[in-house]
């Protein structure tokens, strides 16, 4: 009983620092984000792990999205086996810094890859961008900060 008290206590002050999104959010339809992508700056968090949740669910059968689940899967295949072989050449110190290297690589290459196709998606069908904007998957905010002045000709 004193534990559930306990953690009682302490969920309600954690639960205030973990707000759902820091970020305002802007609340529109598909037909005003499209207008709005191709017109206006957007800014657009997109949270790779939901995005992939979301597209093995409802996009596996889209040859986009089995192109890309191919592409990676070789991928991590191809960083394992240059690891494997790299263990064997070099240095222990020398190999394990270019592995790390290279599964970072590949990890930041999947998350532009899974939200470019989830915002190529999302453009394209209102009930997949309904879905990731309501699992947070996709937040949309007005982009309110000046990009650096282009050069005028």
């Amino acid at each position: 009983m004193l534990l559930i008290a306990f953690a009682a206590n302490i969920a309600l002050p954690i639960s205030l620092f973990l707000s759902p999104s820091p970020i305002p959010q802007t609340i529109m339809s598909h037909a005003q984000f499209i207008v709005a992508y191709e017109t206006a700056p957007l800014g657009l968090l997109i949270s790779t792990p939901k995005t992939l949740r979301i597209l093995l669910v409802h996009k596996i059968r889209d040859t986009r999205f089995q192109l890309l689940l191919i592409n990676w899967a070789c991928t991590l295949f191809a960083v394992l086996g240059a690891s494997i072989y790299g263990f064997n050449l070099m240095p222990m110190f020398l190999a394990v810094g270019f592995v790390a290297e290279g599964v970072f690589l590949f990890l930041l290459m999947l998350c532009i890859g899974t939200g470019d196709i989830l915002l190529d998606f999302a453009l394209q069908d209102e009930r997949l961008f309904e879905l990731a904007t309501r699992s947070h998957a996709l937040s949309i905010f007005e982009d309110t900060e000046l990009s650096l002045p282009q050069p005028v000709n």
